[in-house]
């Protein structure tokens, strides 16, 4: 599933980008779909990549054979590819002219190439609700973050806004019930202050991880980097670190110096009392035995977790683009969002009720995916040089280090990188 490996090798493509300019430019035609009468049903061909290589991708495949069966003009053929081989496969692929028509990818590597002609835009699929009438049900926030110049470029595919889950067992010794469950930031560090004993904490805090630090930045009223621009340096964020610091310094709710993936390590060691985190959360908690509740981030702005089917170049007759748009319809019909949360992703649309959903947890997450964001909008390269800036900035913060010194000085160097 995408956890931080995924994020790390988006950014590793968009630095790539360039690469295939040329390439890109003398490929005017062909792709992984062989077109209308290249497959013995005479069905237009479309191959899809994607990473999803465990529980979640076995729900892809049930989907794709659904929508396979269900009509005569199209074909799907799924092929699960590790991210960090589609990262590499992807730019060769799309130069050469034999690349995927459709391909699992986040916003952040997506505005890269529909700069370079890359991905094509799919305003077509949002433009006909007739048609396609799945589009009146989705959340609206999904195909805002990958508008630009007014137009939409992907169809949902696996989104979640990142949650809290938390120790139900460490949540009881503490005496803490559901009425404590938090509704603000200030409740939420109350909450870990009383998990926090000896050598077990309240959270997992990864104060090496720029999806946290996003988040807790526009939970306190501030920004990150939205649609390209830096906004570290304000008196928003200056008292928000200031908080978080004393949270770390002072309460000592986690340990400093963490990832994504140590502050996962911790929590499913059983000495974390929460952590926020996506939905791949709820199947590494059972794996390590853990208890596991869920809450919403105690916020209307929460980073999310977006994947999305783009529509590539490779899609150069109507048909191939038809079946693009009728394939991410299907994906999003209401039958097979239903599906989708065996994969324990919440569905993509608002009008699941309830009591459809097979476990309380996702309906839980379902519940928060309109105030999924992406993290960092309107980036397109220098990925690892901004995070590796940031992440400093929020571990000397965690630290104790001079919270306004480091945010102007971040600021600056962020502002270099993006230019």
């Amino acid at each position: 599933m995408p956890i931080k490996e995924d994020q790390m090798n988006r950014k590793k493509m968009a630095v790539m980008l360039g690469a295939s300019v040329l390439a890109l430019a003398v490929s005017a035609c062909g792709g992984g779909g062989t077109g209308p009468d290249g497959g013995a049903s005479g069905k237009t061909q479309m191959l899809a990549w994607h990473g999803y290589t465990e529980a979640d991708g076995k729900v892809l495949d049930k989907i794709v054979a659904e929508f396979n069966s269900s009509q005569d003009a199209c074909e799907v053929n799924a092929e699960a590819i590790a991210w960090g081989s589609i990262t590499e496969k992807l730019v060769t692929s799309l130069g050469a002219g034999n690349g995927p028509n459709l391909v699992v990818q986040g916003p952040d590597t997506g505005l890269g190439y529909v700069n370079q002609g890359a991905f094509q835009d799919v305003q077509s699929y949002y433009d006909d609700p007739e048609t396609y009438t799945s589009v009146p049900a989705l959340h609206s926030n999904l195909a805002d973050a990958v508008t630009w110049d007014g137009k939409t470029y992907a169809i949902p595919m696996g989104t979640a806004a990142y949650a809290v889950y938390y120790n139900k067992t460490m949540w009881a010794e503490a005496g803490l019930t559901d009425a404590d469950i938090p509704k603000t930031i200030d409740e939420m560090l109350d909450v870990a202050k009383k998990l926090t004993k000896g050598e077990k904490y309240g959270i997992a805090a990864p104060d090496k991880d720029a999806i946290f630090l996003a988040t807790i930045l526009h939970s306190g009223g501030g920004d990150f980097i939205t649609d390209g621009k830096v906004n570290l340096n304000s008196p928003e964020n200056i008292a928000t670190l200031e908080k978080w610091q004393s949270a770390f310094v002072d309460d000592k709710v986690s340990p400093t110096g963490m990832d994504q993936t140590a502050a996962m390590e911790l929590y499913g060691s059983g000495r974390a009392g929460m952590i926020m985190n996506g939905p791949w959360q709820i199947t590494s908690s059972e794996s390590f035995g853990i208890d596991t509740g869920v809450f919403g981030w105690p916020s209307d702005w929460v980073a999310g977790v977006l994947n999305y089917w783009w529509s590539t170049s490779m899609n150069d007759s109507d048909a191939e683009k038809a079946c693009a748009n009728s394939f991410g319809d299907f994906w999003n019909s209401r039958d097979m969002q239903i599906l989708w949360q065996d994969s324990f992703y919440p569905p993509n649309r608002s009008d699941i009720p309830a009591e459809e959903f097979k476990d309380p947890r996702i309906a839980t997450l379902a519940e928060y995916s309109q105030f999924a964001h992406y993290y960092m909008s309107g980036v397109e390269s220098n990925f690892n040089d901004i995070s590796s800036t940031t992440n400093a900035l929020m571990e000397q913060v965690s630290q104790g280090g001079d919270v306004a010194e480091l945010v102007a000085a971040a600021q600056t160097k962020v502002e270099g990188y993006i230019g």
